[in-house]
């Protein structure tokens, strides 16, 4: 198996640079003096897939006074053209332009800003190409399909030194007040933490369907097995579509895993970490009803059954997401990454970064590390065995079946290059 060369050493380098802040020193196309932009300068964007979170995304987008957008990209003719109308509207103009291929908008010299917003397994190959071309990312969740995929979007926005905001807001704006009252030690040492989010997928094995007309079929597949059109396979809907099926994401188990599992890595101060061992539901070591991963350095993180949501046990109490806020506080003040320049969303942060060229608070090895938690967790539920992770060869150790899942077989022409 031939395995992009990311070491451990070298992604957790990336990661300590991230967490200061670093410079990113490749100036875009519209930077001025001394590598920033103007405050009073606004970043051209272009928004590719408008589905359901699309829709959205751009809402917050356009309420923003640093964006401005030119150019929309949807498979469905119906929603570039909505899309577009929406722009329009907006600016009071006629001037957004809709395209059918994305690789269009990445051609354009103009455009600083890419906002992604596609299903899961268009994520990695068209952020890849967005850094290529020069311009920053804000792309959606859950940020990969396979570790592998983890390891390209990763050397790729290293390689070529971009800003790139991985899509979760919850991180921040739902769970990081809970990052100082941990880390500052307020129920003791943390040993496990349970995290209560949805299944892992399934395979979708829907009938065919007449395909609607202005529908480019074979584009949104992409990647994936080509399959006859059904309209609840490539539906966005958030109670389940795509969401849920394997061959498209990592079900719900990822999808709000993206938000819980980031959450709680972030506050442990661990989101550059994987686990080295996973254990099925209802096992010698591990009675619960789901899958257990275990950490180097011995911490426990649970997919949840029931009651959870997010519950972080210690030596010397525990602490349940929203139920114990107001009764646990930080013991003293804890020095945590936060959203730059004073921001309160994660569009402003994403924003603020461009600007002044640095790495996000989502900056793309934390939403990359989260990914390949839930992808391991979702591959134990598949085998049902105890599983040993190698990070360093992206391998579980002496088991080669379960190996071969660690990458996909991708659908031409929509295979993700190497980087």
């Amino acid at each position: 198996m031939s395995v992009p060369k990311l070491t451990r050493r070298q992604f957790l380098a990336s990661a300590s640079l991230a967490a200061a802040a670093a410079p990113c020193v490749l100036p875009s196309h519209v930077l001025g003096l001394e590598g920033k932009l103007s405050p009073n300068e606004k970043l051209y964007c272009a928004h590719i897939g408008y589905g359901n979170r699309g829709h959205e995304l751009m809402g917050g987008f356009l309420g923003s006074n640093d964006f401005h957008y030119v150019a929309v990209s949807d498979c469905f003719k119906s929603r570039k053209e909505e899309a577009a109308a929406r722009v329009n509207e907006r600016y009071g103009n006629s001037d957004c332009k809709m395209y059918d291929r994305y690789e269009d908008i990445l051609d354009r010299n103009d455009i600083d800003v890419i906002i992604n917003s596609t299903p899961d397994h268009w994520h990695t190959k068209i952020a890849i190409e967005t850094v290529k071309s020069g311009k920053d990312i804000y792309c959606e969740k859950p940020l990969t399909l396979t570790p592998i995929e983890s390891r390209q979007i990763v050397r790729a926005v290293r390689k070529y030194n971009r800003v790139f905001t991985g899509g979760s807001q919850r991180v921040m704006e739902d769970y990081g007040y809970m990052a100082p009252v941990i880390q500052s030690g307020a129920i003791g040492k943390v040993t496990e933490v349970h995290v209560e989010v949805g299944n892992p997928p399934i395979e979708c094995w829907l009938p065919a369907q007449e395909q609607p007309e202005g529908l480019d079929w074979d584009r949104w597949l992409g990647q994936a097995p080509w399959a006859p059109y059904n309209e609840w396979r490539c539906s966005g809907s958030y109670g389940g579509g795509w969401r849920i099926f394997q061959e498209y994401g990592n079900g719900f188990l990822a999808d709000w895993g993206a938000h819980k599992f980031a959450g709680a890595l972030y506050i442990l101060g661990m989101d550059t970490e994987e686990p080295v061992t996973l254990l099925p539901p209802h096992c010698e070591e591990n009675e619960t009803a789901g899958v257990l991963a275990i950490f180097a350095n011995g911490m426990k993180i649970y997919h949840a059954r029931g009651g959870h949501d997010i519950t972080f046990v210690g030596t010397e109490g525990t602490f349940r997401h929203q139920q114990d806020r107001d009764r646990i506080k930080p013991l003293h003040a804890v020095d945590v990454r936060r959203y730059h320049g004073g921001a309160q969303r994660i569009q402003d942060d994403f924003s603020w970064c461009v600007r002044h060229r640095v790495r996000p608070f989502q900056d793309v090895i934390y939403p990359a590390t989260a990914a390949v938690l839930c992808q391991l967790m979702a591959f134990c539920y598949r085998v049902n065995r105890r599983l040993d992770w190698d990070r360093e060869t992206c391998t579980f150790k002496n088991d080669e079946a379960a190996s071969r899942l660690v990458r996909r077989v991708q659908r031409f022409p929509y295979q993700i290059d190497e980087v």
